[in-house]
Formats: C-alpha cells, structure tokens, sequence
C-alpha cells in the first residue's frame, strides 16, 4: 500500500502517531537540555539549594536543602545534604562511613542525577578551601 492509497483515516493515524513522537522527543531533549544548563554557583559553606536552580537534574524528593563540607581528620570531606525537616543525608562515602549519616540515596526521587548534586557538594567544598587559601600568607623566598 502506498502513501497516496491509504485511507484518511490511516493518514491521520500515522500524523498523530508521529506528532505524538516528536512531542516526547524534544520534551525530553529539553529536560536535558535544562540538566545541563542549570548549575548554581556554589558560594559559601553552608549552600542553600533548591529544586529550581538543578531543573531536571534535582535528584531528591525534598524540593530544597542546604549541602554543607566537612573536614574530617583522615579521610577528606564529609559532604552531606540537610533536608528542610532538619534531617542530615551523606552525599559522600565519608560523610556516610566516618560521620554515619544515612545515605541521601535513601531520599531520591524519580529523576535526576545524584552525581550532580555531589558534584556540587565538591564546589562547596572548594569553597572553603579558596577562602583559606587567599587568607594566608604568601611564602617568602
């Protein structure tokens, strides 16, 4: 059967189907799209955090948190995400093995990446860091 042999109805059927297509298509090329696009600038430690400044990438189902860094005496960071009911989540293996917090995995939501928010756990991290670096002195030779 070709094209100019098929029904009206088969003709319509076939537009819907390829409408509907196209429709999820860039709907979720956008939400990608947004992932990548929206990433807040961290600035201080603690860093508030909302659902709004990640876009498709927020992982949690709390919709805001704080994401706070941590320096523990051997291992590094604990990064860690306070949920708004006051409950502290581990963003990182330190945060979960040396400080015992529950793992925020425990409140992630349907979509969304985690890497993201952890990755961001870091820039808080480095935060700190390039505060204290500016606030020492210079070595003299």
């Amino acid at each position: 059967m070709t094209l100019a042999t098929r029904t009206p109805r088969a003709r319509a059927l076939t537009t819907a189907v390829a409408g509907l297509t196209l429709t999820l298509l860039v709907t979720g090329c956008s939400q990608e799209r947004d992932a990548v696009l929206k990433w807040p600038d961290a600035t201080s430690n603690p860093q508030p955090v909302t659902a709004e400044q990640f876009g498709a990438a927020w992982p949690l189902k709390p919709d805001k948190g704080q994401v706070s860094c941590n320096t523990t005496p051997y291992s590094g960071f604990a990064i860690t995400f306070t949920a708004p009911d006051g409950k502290v989540y581990a963003l990182n293996n330190v945060a979960h093995d040396e400080k015992g917090y529950p793992s925020a995995d425990t409140i992630k939501g349907s979509s969304g990446k985690m890497w993201r928010l952890r990755t961001f756990g870091m820039q808080v991290c480095s935060v700190d860091r390039a505060k204290h670096m500016q606030s020492s002195p210079s070595p003299t030779p």
